[in-house]
């Protein structure tokens, strides 16, 4: 299929503003990494060129195989410093990839959520807990991951990572430590409602304009404030008890089981080991692959192999394998053609 440039890359430039876009061939090369022929462009707006290698995700990628492999890696509970010895890359490597495979991932969710558009309601209540895990040290600096997910899809619609104050009381030696990291990174202060309303506002924009928004969460005392007032009228809350049994008679089975299945697919969500994150912003990255693995890649259950939970909410119309997700870059100021579309 002859490819046809959407718009033009370099959206900095003089033809970034302009409704129509026009671009000329300007012959083909042969990239020496995988013997593809690439075809060149001009845009007759900014006279600068590109070709149809700067849509792909690959994008001055040495080793393009490489991705899909380490993103297998990182939803299948390996390490960092494993995918690097199994694959025989650098660490570095490994690394460079958790952040532009994560920044994808998201930017590549944003724009299905996008592409639905209000004129697809959502069906069914929506889902909210906070998962409690740490980077580097599990007294000294906890986090707080608040997961929002549609309930009758299990599609996860946003995430968040934020800090937590340390978990007191602290020994002698704690407190010396937490000290010296004050010193460098200031008062350490709870996230939390910070990146709950976050993900209530991610839930605002899905919504649209739907009558009524049916939100079930625990009983934590923030939330009933900041969905009143993010929603008003149009609230319908439901919470339940956080210490009644997790199991499937629970309405919040679907968030529990979402967060335990994070748990267990997440090398650096595992409870207490050496995997564990030592960055926060690692652990976004991260979040994000297997976000986008769980909802457009992986089947929403192991006896329900022919659905997503992205298909299941309405946000694309069929399974994809990672090839597909790994294929085209997002580009934030443009959604459409075939750079941007899957189909």
């Amino acid at each position: 299929m002859r490819f046809e440039p959407p718009h033009c890359p370099y959206p900095e430039g003089p033809c970034g503003s302009k409704t129509s876009f026009q671009y000329q061939r300007r012959g083909t090369f042969r990239r020496d990494c995988d013997g593809r022929d690439v075809q060149r462009f001009v845009c007759k707006g900014c006279r600068r060129t590109f070709s149809s290698q700067t849509f792909r995700f690959d994008y001055r990628l040495r080793k393009p195989s490489l991705s899909e492999e380490i993103l297998i890696g990182f939803v299948s509970k390996v390490t960092q410093r494993q995918i690097a010895r199994t694959r025989y890359c650098s660490l570095k490597t490994v690394a460079t990839r958790l952040v532009r495979l994560g920044e994808h991932c998201r930017k590549f969710h944003e724009r299905q959520l996008t592409q639905k558009g209000p004129a697809q309601s959502w069906l069914g209540a929506f889902q909210l807990d906070e998962l409690e895990t740490y980077e580097h040290n599990r007294r000294l600096k906890p986090l707080t991951v608040p997961v929002l997910i549609h309930r009758p899809s299990f599609c996860i619609l946003h995430t968040a990572v934020g800090t937590l104050p340390a978990r007191k009381p602290l020994s002698k030696r704690d407190q010396e430590k937490l000290a010296a990291i004050e010193a460098v990174e200031g008062k350490r202060v709870s996230e939390s409602r910070v990146k709950v309303e976050e993900c209530f506002g991610k839930l605002a924009r899905v919504a649209g304009a739907l009558p009524e928004v049916r939100v079930q969460t625990d009983k934590k005392s923030s939330y009933p404030t900041i969905l009143r007032e993010r929603f008003g009228p149009r609230l319908a809350h439901h919470t339940t008890s956080s210490k009644v049994p997790k199991t499937y008679g629970n309405k919040l089975f679907p968030i529990n089981l979402t967060l335990a299945m994070q748990r267990d697919g997440l090398s650096r969500g595992v409870r207490r080991n050496w995997a564990a994150t030592k960055k926060r912003f690692a652990l976004e990255h991260h979040l994000w692959i297997w976000i986008a693995w769980r909802n457009y890649v992986r089947s929403i259950t192991n006896k329900n192999r022919k659905q997503s939970a992205a298909m299941v909410a309405g946000i694309i119309d069929r399974m994809l394998d990672i090839t597909e997700l790994l294929r085209w870059r997002v580009f934030v100021r443009s959604c459409t053609a075939n750079g941007g579309r899957v189909r």
